[in-house]
């Protein structure tokens, strides 16, 4: 098979090809692996902020009814 006017022959392209398809799939196994990693970890910062805003929630809800008690007492 001429190859940029070079006689190669088909088994080496065909070596170089499958060697080029194999880096690829290890590179998208480790992007998948890592993407996965990372969407547990986002997973765990959301429910901490609805954790957290919740809290805060209720502090306010415990501030309002402080201020309409004291305010009742005037």
């Amino acid at each position: 098979m001429l190859v940029f006017g070079i006689d190669v022959p088909l088994v080496e392209i065909i070596l170089v090809f499958l060697l080029v398809i194999f880096i690829i799939l290890a590179e998208a196994i480790v992007i998948v692996t890592l993407m996965i990693r990372q969407l547990s970890k986002q997973k765990r910062v959301i429910e901490l902020v609805e954790k957290l805003a919740e809290t805060v929630l209720s502090i306010k809800k415990v501030e309002i009814e402080e201020l309409d008690r004291l305010k009742g007492r005037r």
